[in-house]
């Protein structure tokens, strides 16, 4: 009888044991090309850099969307938060930045991390930034959803939900809601702002995004542009 219910015990007690376990990250050397390519370009320091996944490297007029304004992508496709942090000395600390503007999260939720996971990822590098560079600000920009990825805009919402919900009382982290115009009243994807793989923005969808930025971008850089 002692040795069924330590078995029952045991056979109980497994499902709980593996939910712990977490959930690989993808493997950060897989971009060793993409950061060895950065780490050759010139340091440009004390300006905004952007960084993140695939929505940021694709944004090619990044310069001409915001004119006056120092900005520099540091975006490199198909990479998750972890990234960012094992990348962190050649992405952000070698460029001293003043504002820096992510993206990321999609890629995340798409290798089978959970929320939880997700925003312990997001939040270590951006409290990252914040030890590293306390005088900088950090602009937080909103999951967005897709039609290719359409299962996940559940899990997607709710990282947004939760980074608006951590970034609300720290005066350095501003959380910016860019993915509401990607939808319908229903709640779908609407398909102009996406290019043809359904997932990534069309040119209609960086305009909208940069008439969403272009102004919280002017605010924060004039709380930390050099005088």
């Amino acid at each position: 009888m002692k040795r069924l219910l330590l078995s029952l015990l045991v056979a109980l007690a497994a499902p709980s044991l593996f939910a712990l376990e977490p959930t690989p990250r993808p493997d950060p050397a897989r971009f060793a090309k993409d950061i060895a390519a950065f780490a050759e370009q010139p340091a440009e320091k004390g300006g905004i850099v952007f960084t993140g996944s695939s929505s940021i490297r694709l944004w090619k007029t990044l310069n001409e969307d915001f004119p006056g304004l120092p900005v520099l992508n540091r975006g490199f496709g198909g990479s998750v938060a972890n990234d960012l942090i094992v990348h962190f000395d050649t992405l952000i600390s070698r460029h001293k930045p003043r504002l820096i503007v992510t993206y990321t999260g999609s890629n995340d939720i798409n290798a089978k991390l959970t929320v939880a996971e997700t925003m312990a990822d997001y939040t270590k590098f951006l409290e990252l930034v914040h030890e590293r560079f306390p005088k900088a600000r950090v602009i937080i920009t909103s999951v967005k959803i897709g039609e290719k990825r359409i299962a996940q805009i559940p899990q997607v919402l709710e990282v947004n939900r939760q980074l608006q919900a951590w970034a609300e009382g720290k005066n350095w982290a501003r959380y910016v809601d860019c993915h509401s115009y990607l939808a319908d009243e229903t709640g779908h994807p609407i398909r102009k702002y996406y290019a043809k793989d359904l997932l990534h923005l069309s040119p209609e969808g960086y305009e909208e995004w940069t008439k969403i930025l272009k102004p919280v971008l002017h605010e924060e850089w004039a709380k930390v542009k050099p005088e």
